[in-house]
């Protein structure tokens, strides 16, 4: 019986097995964060009292005996509705340089934390009215430009949001909002929406 023994353990070593590595979100804004992990979307709820985390495991490869994969790279798709990745300086000083799309390095046997802080304002709006909404769009008072904010129409129970660029010190904006509804009528009763600031959400409810 123990001459098997030495090419049992020979096969283990060769064979080797499967490694995980932990990819954990933690999300420091009051508002929802969307994220896709290896073809699977998730969602993040936000919270003003504590920073709600979400865990995703990833496949590392094998781990031998002598060896083991250094890191793999996956990648991620994540937004909010108050926040979006942003270019930084070497010392981490943020440039307003916005992304979605990224390539994470994952470790095996490690957890690689993404801390999600706020990076905009936000409108959302609920339509509990009756008539399907087509159009919803802002101006400011400095521009009287009309900048749509939905791609498509929203339905009765349905809802939509976007991410508005914030009040600042040194800058300071008012919106007003224009509703349209499928049988022809407009809402611009949203007018002079004043300092939105970062992680501030208007919501409209009709």
């Amino acid at each position: 019986m123990k001459k098997f023994l030495v090419p049992i353990l020979l096969i283990i070593i060769i064979v080797g097995c499967s490694t995980e590595g932990d990819i954990k979100l933690i999300n420091r804004t009051n508002h929802r964060l969307f994220f896709t992990i290896k073809g699977n979307d998730y969602i993040l709820e936000g919270s003003e009292t504590s920073d709600p985390n979400g865990i995703v495991s990833v496949d590392t490869g094998k781990k031998f005996l002598f060896y083991s994969e250094d890191m793999v790279e996956v990648d991620l798709h994540l937004e909010g509705e108050t926040f979006m990745m942003q270019d930084a300086t070497i010392g981490g000083q943020p440039i307003g340089l916005y992304f979605t799309e990224t390539t994470l390095q994952v470790k095996p046997s490690e957890t690689l934390k993404i801390y999600c802080d706020p990076t905009h304002a936000g409108v959302k709006l609920v339509n509990n009215s009756t008539e399907e909404v087509t159009g919803l769009a802002y101006h400011t008072a400095t521009s009287n430009t009309l900048i749509s904010l939905i791609d498509s129409p929203i339905a009765t129970g349905d809802s939509a949001w976007s991410r508005l660029k914030a009040t600042s010190d040194y800058d300071s904006i008012s919106y007003s909002f224009v509703i349209e509804f499928t049988n022809g009528d407009i809402d611009s009763s949203y007018v002079n929406i004043d300092d939105l600031t970062v992680d501030e959400q208007l919501r409209i409810e009709l």
